[in-house]
């Protein structure tokens, strides 16, 4: 489950932890991963850019919860039903494209 704690660092100049799921430090820049409206709390990391990543490529792409299909940032956002969908379709292995 998503703590108020948990944050996935964005911070390009943060070698370290860019790209990755952080603790939350104001330390470091990141996307906070507990929303009010409950944005993340059923979300999948897509494998983008976590290899030998690369700062300023691109973080936290995720396939997550939206209640109106709105553009993102860059992740894939689906309504809840349509996640849990999803999730039945999917496993480790399945190569997910944007």
């Amino acid at each position: 489950s998503i703590r108020k704690s948990m944050g996935w660092c964005n911070d390009i100049k943060n070698k370290k932890y860019y790209n990755k799921l952080i603790k939350i430090n104001k330390k470091i820049k990141h996307e906070k991963l507990y929303k009010k409206d409950n944005t993340y709390d059923c979300l999948v990391v897509i494998n983008y850019n976590t290899k030998n990543i690369k700062r300023g490529k691109g973080s936290a792409i995720f396939l997550h919860l939206t209640k109106n299909y709105k553009k993102t940032a860059g992740c894939i956002a689906v309504k809840k039903n349509d996640l849990y969908v999803i999730l039945n379709l999917i496993n480790k292995k399945t190569k997910i494209k944007i």
